[in-house]
């Protein structure tokens, strides 16, 4: 299958570094550039013009979408991004922040041939947003449980919201797993996944691990993490980007939140507000299992198909 990017992009593949030899098969592994410094990516192959950037959550990485990249089946080339401080791009250093975040998915949209559709997750919903006001090179955008405004009540301490969100998430990322059924058996036990971890998702979940001297730990940078969070709640350019997209985009949506239970990431009065956008909700599914899960990863591959070109 012809891969649709630009000869740079082409040149920065790892050869025999994770090449798959079906349109579902393992990713390639690339390094390519973003605007300060290099980046981890997936690469997908696929059939047609288009091409689907990937944007992930707050501590996830590229791997989360190789669920999205199975139900896709070859429709388009799927590129996956570690954004700056995850995945292999875990040691970039920084700045961090949604708008470097988004100037890097905007300089490797332009970096693609053909028509460029980004699907953004949870906080890289805000990121897909942001790249797309940075660039025509961005046809459409798809929004998976995020983009939204967060909810922040008057007078609240930002510290405090932070602490509240994603203070589970920051102790999961201090913690170093001994082995990795360790890291595995807390996944399994978290109530998101009450119904179970196939063996595909237990890969994934597990390649969120780098070896250190003790065992095992998250590929995130904590820091990265709390400047990101903290620019969602209290960022006043972040809390409008989806107020500021005047074309009606996507935003799928699950009944349930972080922990596997009501209420949802994305609530119904925000819904309200915004009557403009294309609101689909998915049943049985909360923030993880709406990406992650093979109900939410089907819906999402055929939003993307029903955008393609042609």
């Amino acid at each position: 299958m012809p891969l649709h990017a630009t000869r740079s992009l082409r040149s920065q593949t790892h050869a025999g570094d994770g090449e798959g030899h079906g349109l579902t098969a393992r990713p390639a592994f690339l390094t390519i550039d973003g605007t300060a410094g290099a980046l981890g990516a997936l690469r997908w192959d696929g059939n047609g013009d288009a091409t689907i950037i990937a944007v992930h959550g707050i501590t996830a990485n590229a791997w989360h979408f190789d669920p999205l990249a199975h139900h896709l089946d070859g429709a388009a080339q799927l590129l996956a991004v570690d954004l700056r401080g995850r995945g292999r791009s875990v040691d970039h250093g920084g700045p961090y922040g949604i708008a470097e975040h988004g100037a890097d998915v905007a300089a490797i949209a332009s970096s693609v041939d053909g028509p460029v559709i980004v699907v953004g997750h949870s906080m890289g919903a805000y990121v897909a947003l942001d790249a797309a006001a940075r660039t025509s090179d961005i046809v459409d955008v798809v929004l998976v449980d995020g983009g939204t405004p967060l909810a922040v009540p008057p007078g609240s301490d930002i510290d405090e919201l932070l602490e509240t969100t994603l203070g589970p998430a920051i102790r999961r990322l201090r913690t170093v797993w001994p082995d990795r059924v360790s890291y595995h058996s807390m996944w399994a036990a978290h109530p998101a996944f009450a119904d179970g971890i196939s063996i595909d998702l237990e890969r994934n979940l597990l390649a969120d691990l780098v070896e250190v001297e003790d065992g095992f730990r998250a590929a995130v940078d904590e820091s990265a993490v709390r400047i990101d969070g903290r620019q969602l709640f209290a960022d006043p350019d972040v809390r409008e980007l989806l107020t500021r997209r005047t074309v009606p985009t996507p935003v799928i949506r699950a009944p349930n939140g972080l922990d596997g239970s009501p209420p949802p990431f994305i609530e119904d009065d925000v819904v309200a507000r915004f009557p403009e956008h294309r609101w689909i909700d998915v049943a049985d599914t909360n923030h993880y299992t709406v990406l992650l899960g093979p109900r939410g990863a089907t819906v999402v591959a055929d939003v993307i198909r029903s955008m393609l070109p042609g």
